[in-house]
């Protein structure tokens, strides 16, 4: 997951939409998992692309899976040390949900109620 978090910040621009449709398939394999610290790691490669700042537009890019997951993650159960980092990992990927859709308008709409009925309940977990 390093080499691609490195690859993903080494991109410019116009290569970076060719780069993130692969990357954000892998992190969403990595969040698939059972295991807590490859869902960690996943959550903190997706917030290092979320800080990445796009000058293309991401028309075919949809974030339902990580608003799911993410929202999921922060009602997380099981030992108090384990279901604490799941639930802080769910709370960073919602706010990087946020953050990358937020000031693009071609991504959908992230305030519409189909979201926000799994982000506000899960903040406030």
């Amino acid at each position: 997951m390093e080499a691609m978090d490195q690859l993903l910040l080494a991109c410019h621009a116009p290569t970076l939409n060719l780069f993130v449709e692969s990357f954000l398939k892998m992190v969403q394999k990595l969040l698939e998992s059972t295991e807590p610290e490859l869902q960690i790691l996943a959550t903190q490669s997706f917030v290092k692309f979320a800080n990445i700042e796009e000058d293309t537009p991401s028309y075919h890019r949809r974030y339902d899976f990580f608003v799911s997951k993410f929202s999921a993650m922060c009602h997380s159960g099981g030992p108090e040390e384990v279901r604490d980092k799941i639930r802080r990992a769910g709370i960073k990927g919602l706010q990087a949900v946020v953050r990358k859709t937020v000031s693009d308008d071609l991504v959908e709409n992230i305030w519409e109620p189909q979201h926000m009925d799994k982000i506000v309940p899960s903040l406030f977990v």
